[in-house]
């Protein structure tokens, strides 16, 4: 399947795109009880709060930036700034790729511990990786080390 995804996007973007595989990263199994822990939503769909430089396609070369999401954010004040995904149902729901309001309900029932202060978006199209990977992950990697955040909800789009 991820090969048919692969050639799509060189027949109608980048023909030179390849998927990166990371095949180095050990597993790290996660021990910490999530009721005592500190989590963070990251998604890939391009979300952002309103009056924040929407992501931009960059003609088809992708938009390797972040989003800073404050945890306060009402979730009807963000917008979806990505054209390689259906946006209707993120649009009636935005928990639908950004489930901050479902994480608040699962820190009220204390099934996690806390939510960070801050949450992240990227967009999921990114057929050049090297900023993404080299610049902007490590960036949002030292935030969250930065913020105690012992697990992410990772959401592609």
């Amino acid at each position: 399947m991820i090969e048919k995804v692969e050639q799509a996007v060189q027949q109608n973007w980048v023909p030179s795109f390849q998927y990166e595989k990371n095949e180095t990263t050990p597993f790290t199994p996660f021990t910490k009880d999530l009721s005592n822990s500190k989590g963070a939503v990251i998604s890939t769909g391009g979300i952002y709060v309103k009056g924040q430089q929407p992501f931009n396609d960059n003609f088809g070369l992708g938009d390797p930036s972040y989003r800073e999401i404050p945890v306060s954010t009402d979730l009807k004040d963000v917008s979806f700034a990505h054209e390689h995904y259906d946006q209707t149902n993120v649009r009636q729901d935005p928990n639908v790729l950004f489930p901050l309001d479902v994480m608040k309900e699962l820190q009220k029932e204390g099934r996690i511990g806390e939510l960070a202060d801050t949450h992240y978006s990227f967009m999921g199209y990114i057929p050049t990786p090297h900023p993404l990977k080299n610049v902007t992950a490590k960036e949002v990697a030292q935030k969250l080390l930065k913020e105690n955040v012992d697990f992410a909800l990772l959401v592609p789009s």
